[in-house]
């Protein structure tokens, strides 16, 4: 009867479980699904080249905010040190926003 018991708690411990894991799932997808906030500049975040003139840019999301590169090895540099360029990004979207649109 006490392993009876036993088996129980540990399988109603591993559903439990489960159900958490299903959920934390569930929620990842949300995030994947949202779209993403537009790159408002038209240079590299890494190296600040002019987009497009090294080739197609690569793109990729970070915590919701699409990150546009001349090329996929920078992404790399960006993720060694992310919020450096998160607050250049930051820096540079304010200059874009207090400019003259001409």
């Amino acid at each position: 009867m006490k392993n009876m018991k036993w088996i129980m708690a540990v399988v109603s411990a591993f559903l439990l479980l489960v159900g958490v894991m299903a959920v934390r799932a569930g929620d990842t997808n949300e995030v994947k699904t949202a779209k993403p906030k537009p790159y408002p500049l038209d240079t590299c975040l890494v190296c600040d080249m002019k987009l497009g003139d090294m080739g197609k840019p690569y793109v990729f999301v970070y915590k919701g905010q699409e990150i546009k590169v001349c090329d996929k090895s920078e992404e790399a540099d960006f993720k060694k040190d992310p919020k450096k360029y998160m607050k250049k990004l930051a820096e540079e979207e304010a200059k874009l926003k207090k400019s003259p649109t001409p």
